[in-house]
């Protein structure tokens, strides 16, 4: 067991990891895979002092049972690969190397060309394939 139950009322349990703190990344996962227990309504997660707090409509016992079973080494395995994950505002500022541009250039061009010279029954029957089979995204 990682945890110690801090405090316990009816409807609400409140548990301390045997860690201190809890980073970004495994907060994000523990509430994701708390509030996908059956019966728990609520999940506060207290990052600064490795605490969450479960709110629920079923019986407390089988609250505890699912906490005995949940594997919180898991937790720590997905955080790692969360963050090696390269986030949303550093694909923004990252640029796109030339020799990449020069291909997606050409590439386009390509199917410019490709469109004018071609029917529209072979274009459109073209594009439909590509939608469909969501090729090169």
């Amino acid at each position: 067991m990682n945890y110690h139950i801090e405090a316990q009322s009816k409807r609400r349990i409140r548990i301390r990891l045997k860690r201190t703190q809890i980073t970004e990344e495994e907060a994000r996962i523990l509430e994701y895979a708390f509030s996908g227990m059956p019966g728990v309504t609520k999940v506060t997660v207290y990052r600064p002092t490795g605490g969450c707090a479960l709110e629920f409509d079923c019986g407390a016992d089988e609250i505890r049972n699912r906490l005995d079973r949940f594997r919180f080494e898991n937790v720590n395995l997905l955080a790692e690969e969360e963050k090696q994950r390269i986030s949303v505002s550093e694909m923004k500022s990252r640029k796109l190397d030339e020799q990449l541009k020069t291909k997606l250039r050409l590439r386009i061009l390509a199917e410019t060309v490709a469109d004018i010279a071609m029917p529209m029954p072979i274009q459109v029957g073209y594009h439909l394939w590509q939608l469909v089979t969501l090729k090169n995204l």
